[in-house]
């Protein structure tokens, strides 16, 4: 698995968030099983505290995602499809990443589900196939401002190799 240097923060992890980035390491060379999207989601969740944890698919169009897991405190949402034109999902699929600590949901009129859910702060990032070719995103979004953000970078950068195989076996 490849892992990925973290390019937006001069950022330094503590003890704790150490102990954490390697139990997500751990978490990556575990056995697969169906709920394995689930449960990265859901150890996101918990280290992060972000309210809504999403992990999609990038159609075949590349104009919408599928969301494989979507998630809300740490439980299962339904799973959804939805353009990417005018969503901060759109933009950290151009450059790779995208960080709104607060007012995304006026930075992006066009998203309904931004205006309904209340967000506040988004964090995404691109994930990759072998190719480096984008297949999908990573985001964790909040109605208030997200927790450590260069910390949450991190912890996606480590699970992306992981995400980016299921979503591979997938298609």
């Amino acid at each position: 698995m490849e892992y990925r240097k973290i390019q937006y923060w001069q950022y330094e992890p503590g003890e704790k968030e150490e102990r954490v980035l390697e139990a997500a390491l751990a978490l990556t060379l575990q056995g697969r099983h169906n709920a394995y999207l689930s449960e990265i989601a859901s150890f996101i969740s918990e280290h992060t505290g972000a309210k809504y944890i999403l992990i999609g698919q990038l159609s075949e169009d590349r104009e919408h995602i599928h969301t494989l897991v979507f998630m809300e405190d740490k439980k299962l949402l339904d799973n959804y499809t939805y353009p990417l034109k005018g969503t901060p999902c759109e933009v950290a699929l151009a450059h790779r990443f995208c960080y709104h600590p607060f007012d995304v949901a006026p930075s992006f009129p066009e998203d309904k589900e931004l205006q309904d859910l209340q967000i506040e702060s988004y964090l995404g990032s691109i994930l990759l196939s072998e190719e480096n070719e984008p297949i999908g995103l990573a985001a964790l979004m909040d109605v208030k401002q997200i927790e450590n953000a260069a910390f949450a970078e991190h912890l996606i950068t480590v699970l992306s190799p992981a995400i980016e195989e299921e979503i591979l076996l997938l298609r």
